[in-house]
């Protein structure tokens, strides 16, 4: 029998479509006119993740050039009998950021008899597609769904209150590359709240050759520009955004060897002005907007990081040639 915890998962009424959120309200919107204030403008990377961007980036999972996805799959596929050895059975198992659900089908045919999986995904139809096919998969499991940011605290709390102690956060992707340092230990300590007494199977992308990472977020087909440029194509259709995209920006990524890190960014083509709800933005030509980063680690580098958070490194698992790794942590 699938048990559905109310408070987490009241899916048919959290995830509709049709459901438009009062403008005056939305933080996407608040989000948005702050980053594009600043000197140097930003906008929030979790925006990159509605319908159309939950697709595009299934794309660029799929690319030649996008080594992270494949990498960190084959990983899993070649360790994941040892992996299970150290996670104890009838774990709790939470996912934020869960996305379509493709990783943590490997883990939870692994496991020993897991007792629940809680998914955190900020985008609706990512989220429904993998709650329904987790719970078609493994009809004996409850599966629980929270359609909600996991670097908003509230979200946070609600996942800690439902669950025991004996629990596995799973934190695949080097999606923690995503944040700043200062950022990254709060997700950490986050991550390390809802493990309880239990532990973190995080997955973290190392330092490799640099035309390696430069091509995984510049390929060929274009995909990844869709993908940054899907942010703005968002502020025109959900913020009364007057935006010419593909006239007036292009997609960049660049590596900034200070900070080891790759960063996107969407350049002003020319001089020019946007509207989002109203307010006026000017660009000059070849301003950036900074979109995202995704840092890229040493071992030691990462475990300097998860000390600051009050975590060690319990085991590691390498792919070949050290290009990726997922860490068990403990507190």
């Amino acid at each position: 029998m699938n048990m559905v915890d109310p408070q987490l998962a009241p899916l048919s009424n959290d995830i509709k479509n049709d459901v438009k959120i009062d403008i005056k309200d939305n933080q996407f919107l608040k989000d948005v006119l702050q980053g594009l204030s600043q000197t140097n403008k930003t906008l929030p990377c979790k925006y990159f993740y509605d319908e159309k961007g939950s697709q595009l980036f299934e794309q660029i999972c799929e690319l030649d050039e996008y080594y992270v996805t494949d990498t960190e799959i084959k990983l899993l596929q070649n360790n994941m009998s040892d992996i299970a050895k150290f996670i104890q059975p009838n774990c709790n198992i939470i996912e934020p950021g869960s996305g379509a659900g493709i990783k943590i089908q490997l883990l939870l045919s692994a496991l020993d008899q897991p007792k629940s999986f809680t998914a955190l995904e900020i985008s609706p139809s990512a989220l429904k597609y993998s709650v329904a096919t987790i719970k078609k998969k493994y009809p004996a499991l409850e599966v629980n769904g929270l359609l909600g940011d996991f670097t908003d605290q509230e979200n946070i709390n609600k996942i800690k209150g439902s669950q025991g102690n004996n629990n596995l956060v799973f934190f695949p992707g080097s999606t923690i590359g995503n944040f700043e340092v200062d950022q990254a230990i709060t997700v950490l300590k986050n991550l390390s709240s809802l493990a309880g007494d239990g532990q973190i199977l995080i997955g973290v992308d190392l330092i490799k050759p640099l035309n390696t990472m430069l091509e995984a977020y510049n390929d060929k087909k274009g995909i990844t520009a869709a993908f940054n440029k899907n942010l703005l194509h968002r502020i025109n259709s959900e913020l009364n955004g007057q935006i010419e995209v593909e006239q007036n920006f292009k997609h960049q990524s660049i590596f900034n060897a200070e900070k080891s890190r790759i960063e996107m960014h969407l350049i002003s083509k020319q001089d020019h002005s946007i509207k989002v709800n109203g307010v006026d933005f000017h660009f000059k030509e070849g301003e950036s907007v900074h979109t995202e980063n995704s840092h890229k680690y040493s071992t030691t580098s990462f475990e300097r990081l998860a000390n600051l958070a009050g975590l060690k490194i319990k085991q590691s698992w390498y792919a070949p040639n050290k290009a990726f790794v997922l860490f068990l942590l403990e507190k």
